[in-house]
């Protein structure tokens, strides 16, 4: 890790890149020119205005990736457990000044190609310019002389992340509010970002002993605890390829450690329509459960109880003496039921009605058509009944051609089901009274 020197040293190392990188290139055509690490607002412009090339700190951000490394550092009394780096990644403004024409971008082009061609800091780089000694010449050490005087920064080149370079592209905005707040005259510009920079505390923290064994006579802790249930899928129990379940389907919920002690209930949420229900639930195996869902026969509540769209399936699990929790959430769709009139008409105009079980809630209107063979129509009339009763839609299709159209409802995007399940193992075929015959 590195010290509180290390933003100072990671700016210094830049300038010296620059500096080094610009001075191999042949520039002598543009003249002398500088490079600095100043605000812009100390940097001359106007007529004098020098060749210069400056490298300006503008923003300290955190670096996501190790922000939360070694939390917590501290337990609820204050005692040190742990240093947790600071992390920081380093955005930096690089403005090019010219005394004459094209000799700003002419130091611009060759100083960002240079960082291109450098993504990297190396930690020989780091090590030769914040003051490693260098190599022994006729036998004499001669220690390069540091930047920060006595202070030493070289620990820069030995945190365990390497420091990268990379373009940051700033809008017109973000560059003219900038320019704005410094009070300085724009001059060409583009930003950089020099990532990550790990500033890491000496304190120690709180060492603990060495375990030597787990428990009296090195057996471990005895665990009383079950394995929790967990769910994986939910899908329904007739065909594994259907998508969604109807009212009336057997639901086939998946996962492990379903044969739980306790009492299992599943909770079945649509967030949307705000409606929960909840079905006693027993174990078929510890990996698999059935569920029954009403239909309207088994209870006419159903119609209004439950509502079409996706539902999140979890289990609540009851136990003696001890507070119900609950496992995580799996998704299933419940597709609208339809019956549709009458099932033969003539070609041209044709008028369908389709009562939709459950019923339709009020927003769920305007987004439910019809689709006639390959055709989506919106319904011309809605009627609502009462609480027990379907919906009625009715739909008017012109131009309708002779032959056979198969019908769906589509419902905030859940499709009706127009097949028939037959056999074990399921074979699925298309319910004739789900198709309008047009001769």
């Amino acid at each position: 890790m590195s010290s509180p020197l290390a933003i100072a040293a990671v700016t210094a190392v830049l300038k010296d890149l620059l500096n080094d990188g610009l001075l191999n290139q042949d520039l002598s055509s543009i003249g002398s020119f500088s490079v600095t690490a100043l605000p812009p607002d100390r940097i001359s412009t106007g007529q004098n205005e020098p060749n210069q090339l400056n490298i300006f700190l503008y923003q300290v951000t955190p670096n996501l990736g190790w922000r939360n490394a070694g939390l917590p550092s501290r337990d609820g009394n204050g005692v040190r457990l742990t240093n947790a780096p600071l992390a920081l990644d380093l955005h930096y403004l690089l403005t090019a000044y010219g005394s004459q024409d094209l000799n700003a971008e002419v130091l611009l082009g060759y100083s960002m190609q240079l960082l291109h061609e450098t993504p990297v800091l190396t930690r020989a780089q780091l090590r030769t310019v914040l003051g490693t000694p260098a190599p022994p010449v006729d036998g004499v050490i001669s220690p390069l002389p540091a930047i920060f005087g006595n202070l030493n920064a070289v620990d820069l080149a030995d945190q365990i992340e390497l420091i990268k370079i990379s373009p940051v592209f700033l809008t017109t905005e973000d560059l003219s509010k900038m320019w704005t707040s410094m009070q300085a005259r724009y001059r060409l510009s583009t930003a950089y970002m020099a990532s990550v920079v790990l500033i890491q505390a000496d304190a120690l923290g709180k060492a603990a002993p060495p375990v030597l064994k787990r428990g009296s006579d090195d057996r471990g802790a005895k665990a009383l605890a079950a394995p929790f249930p967990t769910l994986a899928s939910v899908q329904p129990a007739a065909a594994e390829s259907l998508p969604a379940m109807r009212l009336g389907d057997d639901v086939l919920v998946t996962g492990t450690h379903l044969d739980d002690q306790g009492t299992l209930t599943a909770v079945l949420e649509n967030s949307r329509a705000q409606l929960v229900q909840e079905i006693s639930a027993v174990a078929d195996t510890a990996s698999k459960l059935t569920l029954h869902v009403p239909s309207i026969a088994e209870d006419a509540d159903a119609m209004h109880d439950w509502a079409i769209g996706v539902y999140t399936l979890k289990l609540r699990i009851n136990r003696p003496s001890l507070p119900a929790w609950t496992t995580n959430s799996v998704a299933i769709a419940l597709a609208p039921l339809i019956t549709v009139s009458p099932l033969n008409a003539a070609p041209g105009t044709v008028n369908l009605s389709v009562d939709c079980t459950p019923r339709l809630l009020p927003e769920q209107e305007q987004q439910a058509n019809l689709i006639f063979g390959s055709r989506a129509v919106q319904p011309a009339t809605i009627t609502q009944g009462g609480p027990t009763d379907p919906t009625t839609l009715d739909f008017t299709i012109p131009n309708v051609d002779p032959g056979e159209y198969l019908i769906r409802l589509r419902v905030d995007g859940i499709d009706s089901l127009p097949i028939t399940i037959t056999g074990s193992p399921a074979v699925l075929d298309f319910d004739p009274q789900q198709r309008v015959t047009v001769a």
